[in-house]
C-alpha cells in the first residue's frame, strides 16, 4: 500500500546502531579548530614524511662530518708516524755517513776516514740484505703451508657429468632456463650422494 517496502532488504537487516548510555560532547574549541583546519590527512602526512626525513639527512649529514673528522685524525696520525719514521731513518744514515768537518779531518787519517765512509754504507747494505733474508723466509714458509694443504680432488665422473649436462643446458636454454629442471634435479641427486659419502666417511 505504501510507497516503502513494509519489510527490511538483507543489507539494513544487517545493520546494527548502538546509542551510548552518556551523550558524547565535544568542546567547541576542537570542533572549530577541526573545521578551520586547512590540512587534511595527506597533508599532515606529507608534512610529517618531509620532517622525518629532514630528521634523517640532518642525522646522517652530522655522522659523515664526524666520520670524515675521523678519517682526517686517522690519516694525519699515519703521516705523522710516516713522517717520524723518516726523520729517524735520514737521521741514521746521515749520522753513520756523515762526512766529517775540516777540523775533524786534520786528526784521522785517510784510512780511518774512508773506513768510516765505506762503514755508513755497509751497515745499510746489510740491513737491506737481512729484510731481504726475512721476505724471502717467509715466502718459502708460505709455499710450505701452501704445499702442505689437502689438493681438491677430481669429482666423480657422474657428477662432473651432471654439472656438464646442468651448464649445456642452460646455455642452450638461455632465456628458459626452467626447461632445464630435468637436469639440475639429476645434478641434485649426485651431490647428495656424494654428501652422504662424505658425511658416512666422516662418521
Amino acid at each position: 500500500m505504501g510507497a516503502g517496502q513494509s519489510v527490511p532488504s538483507g543489507a539494513d537487516s544487517a545493520k546494527h546502531v548502538f546509542s551510548a548510555a552518556a551523550p558524547i560532547n565535544y568542546s567547541s574549541e576542537l570542533l572549530d579548530s577541526l573545521q578551520s583546519s586547512a590540512e587534511t590527512n595527506s597533508t599532515r602526512a606529507k608534512t610529517l614524511d618531509l620532517h622525518i626525513a629532514q630528521r634523517v639527512h640532518e642525522e646522517l649529514e652530522r655522522i659523515q662530518k664526524r666520520e670524515t673528522a675521523k678519517l682526517e685524525a686517522a690519516r694525519q696520525k699515519i703521516a705523522e708516524a710516516e713522517a717520524a719514521a723518516t726523520a729517524t731513518a735520514t737521521g741514521a744514515t746521515t749520522g753513520g755517513g756523515k762526512a766529517p768537518s775540516l777540523l775533524e779531518l786534520s786528526s784521522v787519517s785517510p784510512k780511518d776516514l774512508a773506513a768510516s765512509v765505506g762503514l755508513g754504507q755497509v751497515s745499510e747494505d746489510n740491513s737491506k740484505a737481512a729484510t731481504t733474508q726475512k721476505v724471502q723466509a717467509e715466502i718459502e714458509r708460505l709455499k710450505k703451508e701452501l704445499g702442505q694443504r689437502k689438493v681438491l680432488k677430481e669429482l666423480p665422473r657422474d657428477v662432473e657429468k651432471a654439472r656438464n649436462d646442468v651448464v649445456a643446458c642452460l646455455r642452450l636454454n638461455d632465456r628458459r632456463p626452467l626447461d632445464c629442471w630435468k637436469e639440475v634435479e639429476l645434478f641434485k641427486r649426485e651431490v647428495k650422494k656424494l654428501e652422504d659419502e662424505f658425511v658416512s666417511r666422516l662418521l
